[in-house]
């Protein structure tokens, strides 16, 4: 789902940091060994000593260290980079501006191949320091046991924010320990071309509340104001080809009030509930009242992108990074015109929320026989991720503890993603699914039975029920 800062006010941002830091070198636990105990939740950097105490404290040298930092090639922080090249160029030169005793070395991991290559440094006992990833892939390694808690690098009151949420919990913990950063994420909703309902005089069918929701019979009704057959124009394209299709279903199902699995991934759930079967007919229906692009089951994510570019679908799932897509081809020509994007919620059977789709947590620290090294990947980790704007901006990444980014303050459609991003603090959040083992195998089997149920081959009972058996039983293939 990155979001400046003037000079003067970044660099006493870091002053600051600095000052924690320093503080913090003074009281952060470390355990000994693989570090297997769980740290002290007394050394969140948010020191409860007064301020008399703390003035008293002497200022304390960070220790000649080097540390092994590991991270994807995400993001841009300027114009002309490479992805990943802010972290040599940008980032890096602000740590070593507070911190010049401690030396990070950071090498990009191209994605051919990188799982494998952080698995076998795992195996090998050669893992890095700190690896800036997300909990797609980095769950699996708390998994093995690699990671280290950041609960006491995280301050109390950020971390009872995280914890009070099983759906947050779940991307960013292992065993109920958080072992990932929660101060990154992405949200996703749905983008509209709001240009089409004012020509077609129905704006006012488009959510009209302060955080954009609406109910599946709104939802249709939005969709029936500018379907038009003859000129080819869809409220909505849904897609069936790939797998890359199971994203807008499991959206909304969970917007139906359903669980898609349990807590510990060892079942598949969504088949249990009345609700799946209501949200699939909702589905079918939308296919056979004209409301959607005919024909989903021969269409894929790269067509209901085409068709909305061209004006000829409402909407599509997007991320903060689509709006970008209508800037820019608004100005080369790739986007037909008048198109005035607005970001919405899936619909949801519960009035005035919204299941949200938003994905927390990025970076973690692996675990190290050298507790010092250990207590500063943490340390680094953290600075990079909490209020830093070079990170924030280069990842276009939303906090859900904080405010609203730098990034977004030129645009109020990305504030306002920005302002939903803190509502994964109460309303549900859509599973993901990172825990579990063989989701790819599971997403696929997926499309083939959304295929038979909007061709008619089967009901929405027989689809949620095959779909269930086929999930489960990779489940239990995986967990013997």
């Amino acid at each position: 789902m990155i979001r400046k800062m003037k000079r003067d006010s970044f660099k006493s941002l870091f002053v600051a940091a600095a000052g924690i830091s320093l503080l913090m070198a003074t009281t952060v636990g470390c355990s000994t060994g693989e570090s297997s105990s769980k740290p002290s939740p007394t050394t969140a950097p948010a020191s409860s000593a007064s301020p008399a105490a703390a003035a008293s404290q002497a200022p304390k040298e960070d220790p000649k260290i080097e540390l092994t930092v590991w991270a994807a090639p995400n993001g841009t922080y300027k114009p002309g980079q490479k992805a990943g090249d802010w972290f040599k160029e940008d980032l890096l030169p602000e740590w070593n501006k507070i911190h010049p005793n401690v030396k990070v070395n950071l090498e990009l991991i191209p994605f051919d191949g990188i799982n494998e290559k952080v698995t076998t440094a795992i195996a090998s006992k050669s893992a890095p320091n700190v690896f800036l990833d997300y909990p797609g892939r980095t769950l699996a390694y708390g998994q093995m046991g690699a990671l280290a808690s950041l609960e006491n690098i995280i301050p109390a009151e950020d971390l009872a924010q995280v914890k009070k949420s099983a759906d947050m919990m779940k991307m960013v913990s292992v065993g109920g320990n958080v072992v990932t950063m929660p101060y990154y994420s992405t949200q996703l909703g749905l983008i509209l071309d709001k240009s089409l309902w004012k020509e077609a005089g129905a704006e006012n069918l488009l959510p009209q509340d302060e955080y954009r929701t609406w109910t599946p019979d709104q939802f249709k009704a939005a969709l029936k104001a500018v379907a038009n057959k003859e000129k080819g124009v869809y409220g909505l394209t849904l897609f069936a080809l790939n797998e890359q299709g199971d994203q807008i279903y499991n959206n909304i199902i969970s917007g139906y009030g359903a669980k898609l699995f349990n807590a510990d991934y060892t079942k598949y759930t969504a088949g249990e509930s009345p609700e799946t079967e209501k949200a699939l007919t909702f589905f079918k229906s939308l296919v056979d009242e004209g409301l959607v692009t005919p024909h989903p089951e021969t269409l894929t994510s790269t067509n209901a992108l085409d068709y909305w570019k061209q004006r000829k679908n409402g909407m599509v799932v997007a991320s903060a990074a689509h709006s970008d897509i209508i800037k820019n081809g608004l100005k080369d020509g790739s986007v037909s015109g008048p198109h005035e994007y607005m970001y919405v919620n899936f619909p949801s059977t519960t009035p005035g929320q919204a299941a949200l789709k938003s994905e927390v947590g990025f970076g973690v620290v692996f675990k190290n026989t050298d507790a010092v090294k250990e207590e500063w990947a943490k340390k680094f980790l953290y600075w990079t991720m909490k209020d830093n704007t070079i990170f924030q901006t280069a990842m276009k990444s939303f906090n859900p503890l904080g405010k609203a980014p730098a990034w977004t303050e030129s645009d109020p459609e990305l504030q306002f993603l920005a302002k939903l991003a803190t509502k994964t603090k109460e309303w549900p959040v859509i599973d993901p699914g990172w825990g579990i083992k063989g989701y790819p195998e599971m997403r696929a089997a997926m499309f083939p039975e959304i295929q038979k149920l909007f061709i008619g081959m089967s009901t929405p009972k027989q689809t949620i029920d095959t779909i269930s058996k086929k999930f489960n039983d990779t489940i239990a293939k995986y967990n013997k």
